[in-house]
């Protein structure tokens, strides 16, 4: 269920996986009605990001836009960004194309909600369509415009920069960042928190790169994955956090798995699933019993702590 606190939760989310590929709906959109992409160190319930069926992104019984996904198909809208630095997905603008069928019945309500946001000033978290099954989150914008033609235009936002911003211009349903009229201290202690962290991770990231050029486990290209701590960064020292002994190269599947201990290896590699895996979520995670990690000898430490302290058993 949507309320202020998923809410936050969401566009968290969407600022620090800015630059992170996601393969498939399961992160997105999670299995189905039932199974939502499950809670997490953002989103305290299961969530969904996008509904994967066009652009825009209004969940039901709501008033503004959460999401919107941006293409370069001319199959689709067009081209709709306009790039600052494509090589680190930093877009410059964007330009919302609302949907132009005429039968479409969600034309109207997703026009309105985009001009809601427009009006109160919400942020919205931005994806990317690379290309089929295939998004990457570009982080947050502002729709500061609705041209001529219809067309509304999206600026890069920051909520880590923008703070007493977002206290003046949300309106009171939607102030998800404070409390009591003040400052929300935990809040800007785990802002902190998380923006050492992703200046961490992008580092650890670029030494994997330089060591593998694919997923540990299935193959997919390093372009699509993500640098996923064997220890996790929480209880890593400095030392640890940035030792790529303590790093996996992982598909976003098999990156969530591993992070929230659904699966593990053993001390020769050979992989070990949580009995709390259904075999649906087996069959869409794309994990089998042949997959086996090549450890070193600097590895298996790590590989020991996250069996005994992160896999859920």
């Amino acid at each position: 269920m949507l309320n202020e606190r998923v809410h936050q939760g969401i566009l968290r989310k969407f600022e620090a996986l800015k630059g992170q590929t996601l393969v498939g709906k399961l992160p997105i959109k999670g299995v189905n009605k039932e199974q939502r992409v499950p809670a997490d160190q953002f989103v305290e319930e299961d969530h969904i990001l996008h509904d994967l069926i066009r652009g825009f992104y209004k969940p039901a019984g709501m008033p503004f836009l959460i999401s919107y996904q941006a293409t370069e198909s001319d199959e689709n809208y067009g081209q709709q960004i306009i790039w600052k630095d494509k090589s680190l997905y930093e877009f410059e603008t964007i330009e919302m194309r609302p949907p132009s069928g005429p039968k479409d019945n969600r034309k109207k309500s997703d026009i309105a909600a985009a001009r809601y946001n427009l009006e109160n000033q919400t942020p919205i978290g931005i994806m990317h369509k690379v290309d089929k099954g295939i998004n990457v989150i570009l982080g947050l914008g502002m729709i500061v415009e609705e041209d001529s033609n219809g067309i509304f235009i999206v600026k890069p936002y920051s909520l880590t920069n923008n703070t007493s911003t977002l206290y003046n211009t949300i309106p009171n349903d939607l102030k998800i960042f404070f409390e009591n009229d003040g400052l929300d201290n935990d809040l800007i202690t785990e802002i902190v928190k998380e923006t050492k962290q992703r200046k961490g991770q992008e580092k650890f990231r670029k030494l994997l790169l330089n060591k593998y050029n694919y997923c540990a486990l299935c193959g997919v290209e390093s372009i699509h994955t993500r640098a996923s701590h064997i220890k996790p960064w929480v209880v890593s020292n400095n030392q640890e956090r940035l030792d790529i002994h303590n790093g996996l190269l992982l598909c976003p599947n098999h990156d969530y798995l591993f992070d929230k201990g659904f699966i593990s290896f053993t001390g020769k590699g050979n992989l070990l699933a949580s009995p709390k895996l259904s075999e649906i979520q087996i069959q869409f995670f794309n994990v089998h019993s042949q997959m086996k990690l090549n450890l070193t000898e600097q590895m298996k430490d790590y590989i020991d702590y996250h069996r005994n302290n992160v896999f859920i058993k």
